[in-house]
């Protein structure tokens, strides 16, 4: 499966060829919902996290979906993924559903890391709130720059064993 992944190919393209602009230069919309916007490899949402607060400390948990083009017209890939994130933020004892989290994955080496099934962790890439030409995770909705947090692909530990099942899923330029 990796080798039809657009982010594992190399697209037969020149030393001097731009890859990633030819990869990300559309958006496309796919059938889960969302687009990927041009620019970007995919995106990451959780849409039902929980929010706990203990004192001066914050965190958000919850279950989502990694959407990642491939080098297939039409389709991308999605992959079950588990969240967490936390700081220091907290004031209260408190515990709720939050808002949904989006984040734009703009980098290959994040897509890579994901499909892959490795552990994405926030101090390991560039994060922004801004689509800023370094990053590599572009924040969009439900999370603050201040918060760490970490990506597993997978849905439970079974997956951390064998292997995370990705799906296809339909996805076209509008």
């Amino acid at each position: 499966m990796l080798t039809t992944i657009l982010i594992g190919s190399t697209l037969n393209a020149g030393p001097t060829f731009n890859t990633d602009a030819i990869a990300t230069r559309h958006k496309v919309q796919t059938s889960s919902g969302l687009s990927i916007p041009a620019g970007m490899f995919g995106y990451m949402l959780v849409q039902r996290p929980r929010k706990a607060t203990l004192l001066r400390l914050r965190g958000i948990a919850g279950q989502g979906e990694v959407v990642l083009r491939t080098d297939q017209p039409g389709k991308c890939i999605r992959i079950p993924i588990r969240f967490v994130a936390g700081d220091f933020g907290g004031d209260t004892f408190s515990g709720h559903l939050a808002e949904p989290i989006i984040f734009f994955i703009k980098s290959r080496k994040v897509a890579r890391a994901l499909t892959r099934g490795k552990d994405v962790i926030s101090d390991m890439y560039d994060v922004s709130a801004h689509k800023a030409d370094g990053a590599d995770i572009v924040l969009q909705t439900g999370l603050a720059p201040s918060f760490g947090f970490v990506i597993n692909p997978g849905r439970n530990i079974l997956g951390d064993l064998f292997g995370v099942r990705s799906r296809p899923v339909s996805c076209l330029r509008p």
